[in-house]
């Protein structure tokens, strides 16, 4: 066997072959989503990971991705020593500016964005050939895929609006998860792509079917599906402030399939961590409410708060104490 193990590695390079030990004791950088987020995935998201965000229109994919994309270019979560480059697949063309200003702590300067311009409509060979060339040349990059559903075949911009050829666009992506399947984990690389939900007209199976095709479903490590959004309301007047979003994990790196949770996505500053620790400290018996009234029993502080809002202030001026609090409620439901 190690005269196998000598040629292989030989004629193939080193570390090609590694024990089943080199797979269990391989550190791997885990980045949180959100604390609501982080509960169903077992942590959050893992280096090297093809994640799917995928729902019904306006639910939220696109402001978590930009809002996991901040987390992750910050110092903490960097494994470089240098802020991660994210790439924005404007595929949509969707992309404004109320967009990136509603997600604090973006780096900008590290945030590129491609897509169309004027004279060049590009169609979603180039994209894809694009999007392998940055997993391949900026290891460690966050690649941003908005989205697989609006993926356009130079076949199909190319052709009159008469001509109802079958679309090739599931085709392409295999190709495309096929060439990338091996190099985002070697590479460290996030991919995040956004599908879309449509109608099934069948009468049978799922009200509604995923437009990107099946081979992203075998890809993918991480995938989770908003299944309900309601407006959130400041119960003071009644104002609409954002959107809770039940979400739902399909598959997850680090943990189960199944869970389901909310999150709260803020309009102007993105997914609402405080409030989702709020809530989850609340369930946990963490932070004790009466009424509507909040005493922060995990830090031994009879002080008392009137209203979320008051709450979720404190933890914004106080982020050590919001940091203690997260770390609390992972170590109390098991997460590490």
């Amino acid at each position: 066997m190690v005269a196998l193990q000598d040629s292989i590695t030989k004629d193939f390079g080193a570390n090609i072959i590694l024990s089943g030990n080199a797979v269990i004791d391989r550190k791997c950088l885990t980045i949180p989503v959100s604390p609501a987020l982080d509960i169903i995935l077992n942590g959050g998201i893992p280096e090297g990971s093809f994640v799917v965000l995928t729902g019904q229109p306006k639910c939220g994919k696109t402001t978590t991705s930009l809002d996991f994309a901040a987390t992750a270019q910050r110092e903490e979560y960097s494994s470089t020593g240098s802020p991660r480059t994210v790439y924005y697949l404007n595929i949509e063309g969707r992309l404004k500016k109320r967009d990136l200003e509603g997600i604090p702590g973006i780096n900008l300067d590290r945030f590129q964005i491609i897509g169309s311009q004027t004279g060049k409509i590009l169609h979603a060979e180039e994209y894809l050939q694009i999007a392998e060339r940055i997993i391949n040349e900026d290891p460690g990059s966050v690649l941003i895929i908005d989205s697989y559903s609006a993926l356009c075949t130079e076949a199909e911009i190319t052709s009159d609006m008469d001509k109802m050829q079958r679309a090739d666009g599931a085709k392409l992506l295999a190709k495309f998860c096929r060439k990338v399947a091996n190099v985002i984990p070697v590479n460290k690389n996030i991919v995040i792509g956004i599908t879309h939900l449509m109608g099934n007209p069948t009468g049978y199976g799922a009200e509604f079917k995923e437009k990107s095709g099946q081979a992203i479903a075998y890809q993918t490590d991480v995938k989770i599906r908003a299944k309900t959004f309601k407006p959130w309301l400041l119960s003071a007047d009644n104002t609409q402030i954002g959107q809770e979003v039940e979400w739902q994990t399909l598959c997850s790196a680090l943990g189960p399939p199944g869970g389901n949770i909310t999150s709260y996505i803020r309009y102007g500053q993105g997914i609402d961590k405080q409030m989702e620790l709020i809530n989850l400290s609340v369930d946990l018996g963490l932070i004790n409410k009466g009424g509507a009234w909040y005493t922060l029993s995990f830090m031994n502080d009879e002080k008392k708060y009137q209203g979320t809002e008051k709450v979720r202030q404190f933890l914004i001026e106080n982020p050590k104490v919001y940091d203690d609090l997260y770390v609390e409620v992972k170590n109390t439901m098991g997460i590490k």
